[in-house]
């Protein structure tokens, strides 16, 4: 069976990516706290030294998991918001987007992910494909502040992502290229307010937009104006041009 690995076309991108890991596993800083972290890197590096096989795949995706659980850390206060909204916590959003996102980001893109946890994700965007600017959109604020040292371990320059602590339904859209988000709600009950809230924001744009959803919920609420063009069941893409 083929891995991600035998795909020569997205072998430099996963490179890349294994470094961003194995730099965040070697940091003090955050194995200190996160020591499962370290762990799993060991188990990759062993296996990776052997060649890539489903083995490595799988010790691959377990350290990427374990980096993006760590942290998962919501005052009362905050969790109330999020279950008020029937937020999900913490869903890993996988390296196909990452892999995927390549052609539609550039120097000058503003990408923003709504509901980012411990920035993981974002944080990888710039690394792969350093742009103007990454909105890290979170509710928790210890999140944020792991994922400021997520930042400075990958050393991605501070003016190069900003932390926006705040509920996503307070953030703006109308500066952004690229908008990524894992199904932030149920769009049942209260859910279905966050939904309204981004069809509204998304009507009447003047700037193009590219959206990366995964398990989306966002499709019956876009404006006819954007053209889905890509979905294979856990990531569904669309597209505005203005």
């Amino acid at each position: 069976m083929d891995t991600i690995f035998d795909d020569h076309n997205t072998l430099t991108q996963l490179k890349k990516i294994e470094g961003a890991f194995l730099a965040l596993a070697s940091d003090n800083s955050i194995i200190d706290d996160f020591p499962t972290i370290a762990t799993a890197a060991k188990d990759y590096v062993s296996k990776s030294s052997q060649g890539y096989n489903d083995d490595t795949e799988i010790a691959f995706l377990n350290l990427y998991c374990e980096i993006h659980r760590s942290g998962s850390v919501y005052s009362s206060n905050e969790r109330e918001q999020l279950d008020k909204k029937n937020g999900y916590f913490n869903h890993p959003g996988g390296i196909s987007p990452l892999l995927h996102a390549k052609p539609y980001i550039d120097e000058n893109t503003v990408l923003a992910d709504l509901g980012a946890g411990n920035g993981l994700q974002g944080l990888l965007f710039q690394y792969l494909y350093p742009h103007q600017q990454t909105l890290q959109v979170e509710l928790s604020t210890e999140m944020i502040h792991i994922g400021k040292k997520f930042q400075k371990a990958l050393k991605i320059p501070e003016d190069k992502v900003r932390w926006v602590n705040d509920n996503i339904m307070n953030f703006e859209l109308d500066e952004i290229d690229f908008l990524y988000l894992y199904r932030p709600s149920k769009p049942i009950k209260d859910g279905i307010a966050l939904y309204k809230n981004l069809q509204a924001k998304l009507s009447n744009r003047n700037r193009s937009l590219t959206i990366f959803s995964i398990a989306d919920c966002l499709k019956d609420f876009l404006p006819v104006q954007y053209k889905e063009f890509y979905n294979d069941g856990h990531l569904t893409c669309f597209s505005l041009d203005c």
